[in-house]
């Protein structure tokens, strides 16, 4: 792997679940300790301050949440099975039998397997009715009791649990599969978008921001706003691909077309003159680049546009198939293509644009 995929695959692999960040977070500082002056609040917000920053100017944000869906451990069952709550939204037939990682009062994470009950001993009226709800699912770690899964498995409530996905690379057809694309891969280009701009003169000072607590309510950017006062502001997203069930005069988000760039989705709807100032200087720039009106979904630009004074925001988002999922996938080109356009647009965005918006 080159060195921006191997970036990519530690970022996928990093162990992050909303409010255990820790582990992203000290992966984002290793990069970009040379970008700049690094900072962090309690929540695990991560800033990055770009060293070439004035302090006189607008401040654009560069936000990308570092969390990724996941579980706590609720309890433990006399039987040594872990009962689990999500952190954030997942699609619970996806769920049983995925191999997870559980973290135990040893900092180590062991696997398990979420499991339920056999078909061989459901009821009649259960095979009828599969449907399962999380509270009908346990990880079992191979303990037979809840001492043994105390006492040698050192299994304590409150503890995180991740999908035990490591990151794979088809080159031949470009094709990363993974975990944790939303948002890591937001995350990856956010640090490659600092790293390509390092030394540059931009029009504005800019600020990354690794995000915490996206996936269980848009927490952390709710502090890091009020602290980056942004003029201006853009969301990395690693966000749902439509184009392997939908039909085709109605896919917005593609693989292998581009950043999705949303006019609306559930909990915004993002400033249209810089929407449609970002569409325009795709074009001028020959960037493929998607737009979308989405039914669903949600992301930190409905907290940075309603915050202080209301700053404009757009949300660049990497296509990712099967996201809040075991195993997701994404490619290279689009990876590249949203760094381009965020770049092109850090490279563009004057005071005087701004206040356009």
């Amino acid at each position: 792997m080159n060195n921006t995929l191997e970036m990519i695959r530690r970022f996928s692999d990093a162990k992050g679940p909303s409010g255990f960040e820790d582990e992203v977070v000290n992966l984002a500082r290793e990069y970009a300790e040379e970008l700049g002056t690094l900072e962090e609040d309690c929540l695990r917000n991560l800033y990055i301050y770009r060293k070439e920053n004035t302090g006189t100017r607008p401040v654009i944000m560069l936000d990308a949440h570092s969390d990724e869906v996941g579980f706590m451990v609720h309890s433990i069952k006399p039987n040594g099975t872990l009962r689990f709550v999500p952190l954030g939204g997942w699609s619970k037939n996806s769920l049983v039998s995925s191999k997870v990682l559980v973290r135990n009062a040893q900092g180590e994470y062991i696997p398990g397997i979420i499991a339920s009950k056999p078909v061989h001993f459901m009821s009649a009226a259960e095979r009828a009715n599969p449907t399962l709800e999380i509270s009908d699912m346990v990880i079992d770690i191979g303990a037979v009791s809840d001492t043994e899964a105390v006492e040698k498995f050192h299994i304590r409530i409150g503890e995180p649990v991740v999908p035990a996905t490591k990151l794979e690379f088809d080159d031949n057809n470009d094709i990363l599969f993974g975990k944790a694309f939303d948002c890591r891969i937001g995350c990856a280009a956010l640090i490659e978008v600092l790293k390509r701009l390092e030394g540059k003169e931009l029009p504005c000072d800019v600020v990354g921001v690794l995000s915490s607590q996206e996936e269980v309510g848009d927490r952390g950017c709710k502090v890091a706003v009020n602290r980056v006062q942004p003029a201006a502001a853009i969301v990395l997203e690693g966000c749902p691909a439509d184009d392997t069930f939908t039909e085709s005069y109605a896919v917005q988000t593609a693989l292998k077309k581009g950043p999705m760039f949303r006019f609306m989705d559930t909990s915004t709807i993002c400033n249209p003159r810089f929407q449609r100032y970002v569409l325009d200087l795709a074009e001028e720039k020959n960037i493929p680049v998607q737009a979308s009106v989405r039914e669903g979904g949600g992301n930190n630009a409905a907290v940075i546009n309603t915050a202080l004074l209301g700053a404009p925001a757009v949300v660049a988002g990497v296509p990712v198939r099967y996201i809040h999922s075991m195993n997701c996938m994404t490619s290279m080109f689009d990876f590249e293509a949203t760094v381009n356009m965020v770049c092109a647009l850090l490279e563009n965005l004057t005071p005087e644009q701004i206040s356009k918006f």
